[in-house]
């Protein structure tokens, strides 16, 4: 099974995708590949770093189950072997899970958001210029509408160990 985890920066996706994995041990989190730098906050394992011209070489090679460009930098879900007792968690954007949904309609995709007084908040305190931050939240209006049109499950993000649960509990019943 695909899950999808979707949502605009600062809903804490990242952090449910960390934490969901933890506690699941037939679950694994797929490595993204970007074009962007690195930021102070990112785990070395969050993502593999490249240059542009490296990305598109694999891009044209067709060695992403999804991909896209998001304000200027190139993020792609690498295609790879899973074992069958496995499931596969993708922490990606709403277009990407529109991709992967074309080719695995049976994947569960929700969409983890917050209030945008809060995504301000949080990505300001994560250390994102204000332009920057604007330029998110506007990306964040068109993501959720995008999302409510594929049918992703929504979940608030207001608490993470319930956010958690959730989810945890939307995998559940997805496999059965």
């Amino acid at each position: 099974m695909i899950v999808v985890l979707s949502g605009p920066g600062g809903a804490g996706k990242g952090t449910i995708a960390r934490l969901l994995v933890e506690g699941d041990p037939s679950l694994v989190l797929s490595v993204s590949w970007t074009t962007r730098s690195r930021r102070d906050d990112d785990i070395e394992e969050a993502y593999v770093f490249v240059k542009p011209e490296i990305f598109k070489k694999r891009l044209s090679e067709g060695g992403f189950l999804e991909y896209n460009e998001f304000l200027g930098h190139f993020y792609g879900t690498p295609i790879q072997d899973l074992d069958d007792n496995k499931d596969l968690l993708l922490e990606i954007d709403v277009t990407g899970g529109h991709q992967v949904l074309q080719s695995d309609p049976s994947a569960l995709c929700v969409f983890v958001d917050a209030p945008n007084t809060e995504l301000k908040r949080r990505l300001l305190e994560r250390g994102d210029s204000l332009e920057h931050v604007e330029e998110r939240l506007v990306e964040a209006e068109r993501e959720r509408k995008e999302a409510a049109a594929l049918g992703y499950q929504f979940v608030i993000n207001s608490d993470i160990e319930e956010t958690r649960a959730v989810v945890a509990a939307l995998i559940a019943s997805s496999r059965n």
